[in-house]
């Protein structure tokens, strides 16, 4: 039940106009009959260093503590280790997902570029209201992504 209700999350620097640099938004929503996630702890926990912040409850550090337990369990996820032109398309709002550390090389012609492209396709699922808070739009096929007054859309290869 507590990770059905909003919880302050870090921004980490990606704050719209006129916004704070957190925002309140549940971890799990059941919006038109699908549930939908948001997580990412360490988040969570950084916003708790703003003024404002409503202090984490002991109910919410444990449901926090049982989510993470679970997500963490061998038998309930997958890994994989992708290779040069390896491509990865994961669904953010029902996958949690993470990587693990690596060592890039200096070489610049070997380094490990990494492209994050958001997509919403005619047909996707509708968001809750509340993830406004994060993506801007969460109309279908324009959900804006995460637009500040020093985002510039490029993509470059070195």
């Amino acid at each position: 039940e507590r990770l059905f209700e909003p919880i302050a999350t870090d921004r980490r620097g990606e704050i719209p106009a006129g916004g704070e640099p957190y925002m309140m938004i549940p971890v799990l929503n059941w919006y038109r009959g699908k549930l939908t996630v948001f997580y990412q702890r360490q988040y969570i926990e950084s916003a708790q260093r703003f003024e404002g912040v409503p202090a984490l409850t002991a109910e919410q550090r444990a449901a926090l503590d049982l989510f993470d337990e679970l997500a963490n369990d061998p038998a309930l996820h997958v890994r994989m280790r992708l290779r040069p032109g390896d491509m990865q398309f994961v669904y953010n709002h029902s996958q949690l997902h993470d990587r693990t550390e690596f060592e890039d090389w200096p070489e610049p012609e070997r380094r490990r570029h990494l492209l994050r492209l958001w997509l919403s396709p005619p047909g996707d699922r509708p968001l809750p209201h509340s993830f406004a808070e994060r993506y801007g739009s969460i109309e279908i096929g324009d959900r804006g992504g995460i637009v500040t007054a020093n985002t510039r859309l490029h993509a470059p290869l070195d």
